[in-house]
This record gives C-alpha cells, structure tokens and sequence, in this order.
C-alpha cells in the first residue's frame, strides 16, 4: 500500500527523535551503524546517550533503532 506523504519532505528538523518517528529494538547498534557506513547513509546518534540511531526512509519518516538486551 502507498499513500501520500502529508508530511513536507523538507523543513523537518535532522535529528529523527525531534520528529515524529517509528522505533524498532535490535541486538547491536554498531552493526548497524557499520551497515549505515558502508551504504552512505546518514544517522545521528541518540542525544540522550543511549545506544541507539535515528536515520530516516527514502520518503523523510524518522525511524529509530534502540538496542535492548536479547
């Protein structure tokens, strides 16, 4: 299913946890951001501290990727 972004694609602020955002809990942070690395995508880290990225997807949604323990 596709809809129509409502959200403006420019103008929303860079780091994913200021905005609106969709969060998905993984194992390892760094194996992530290794991945991010090689593929050129950007990331900003949490401001908090905690181990976890905020990246976002080809149509501007923020997503973040916390780590938790197995």
């Amino acid at each position: 299913m596709e809809l129509a972004n409502p959200d403006p694609l420019t103008g929303r602020p860079e780091h994913g946890g200021r905005d609106r955002h969709t969060c998905i809990a993984i194992l390892d942070v760094s194996k992530l951001k290794v991945i991010l690395d090689k593929a050129g995508i950007p990331y900003t880290l949490s401001k908090s501290g905690r181990p976890a990225i905020f990246t976002r997807d080809p149509d501007a949604n923020a997503l973040e990727f916390t780590q938790v323990d197995s």
